[in-house]
């Protein structure tokens, strides 16, 4: 299946610049759960556990180097609002894996 980055006019844009603002936080979080044995660290249950609680969290891009005199990106990731946001949408993400884990 091809890429639809690959193809034209996409191919011309470099995507890697769009970044979703709440996957650190939802990977820091995840991370911590798991160097604290409170979650399950296979592959399914981390990446369920990512997906759902990235969809379950308003949509925050960041263009990289476009905005960021204006508006630096830590200032959203180092908010404690944020934090606490990101680490309750990974503990609710969670409880729902260990209802339905795939492993």
């Amino acid at each position: 299946m091809e890429n639809i980055l690959d193809r034209e006019p996409l191919n011309k844009y470099d995507f890697t610049k769009m970044v979703n603002m709440w996957e650190n936080l939802v990977f820091t979080a995840v991370a911590d759960m798991i160097e604290r044995n409170e979650m399950c660290s296979c592959q399914d249950c981390v990446l369920d556990t990512c997906a759902l609680a990235l969809n379950s969290l308003p949509t925050r891009y960041w263009i990289l180097g476009c905005y960021d005199a204006f508006c630096p990106p830590e200032k959203f990731t180092e908010d404690v609002m944020n934090i606490r946001l990101a680490e309750e949408a990974v503990l609710k993400a969670y409880r729902l894996v260990q209802q339905n884990p795939h492993h």
